[in-house]
């Protein structure tokens, strides 16, 4: 009876321990890339086609402080491989770019926020198409 309840317990054990153990403590790209997706909605929301439009006003403060909260947010993204690890640089660089001319609150400001949009919506696309896809390519080939 002893030998049976050992076997159980040390089955419960190492269950246990396989569970800690895939979940760790660094989040997940999934969890992530929800954090980001509110702040990527805020600015790209952020429409104005001049500084000063009073239909559709700029809110530069708004987009600085998303594109801060999103540069910090990607700081605690871990690399599996070299290629995850150059699409989170490309992401950190245009979100820094966005950060900085939100910041300015300059002329052409706003084109130069939504240039470096562009391009931050295409390096978040290969992440999640082209990257996602690698990877299950590679479960799959023996």
């Amino acid at each position: 009876m002893k030998v049976k309840n050992f076997f159980v317990a040390g089955i419960i054990a190492s269950a246990m321990f396989l569970t800690g153990a895939t979940t760790g403590f660094a989040a997940s790209d999934q969890e992530l890339c929800s954090k980001q997706r509110v702040n990527f909605l805020k600015i790209k929301m952020n429409n104005g086609l001049l500084p000063n439009d009073e239909f559709a006003p700029y809110n530069f403060k708004e987009v600085a402080g998303a594109a801060k909260e999103m540069i910090a947010v990607e700081a605690k993204r871990t690399h599996n491989d070299k290629t995850h690890a150059a699409i989170s640089k490309m992401v950190t660089v245009h979100l820094a770019k966005i950060q900085e001319a939100a910041q300015a609150e300059a002329v052409g400001a706003v084109e130069v926020a939504g240039h470096a949009l562009r391009f931050l919506e295409l390096s978040c696309k290969a992440c999640h198409k082209v990257y996602d896809t690698e990877k299950k390519n590679r479960k799959m080939s023996p």
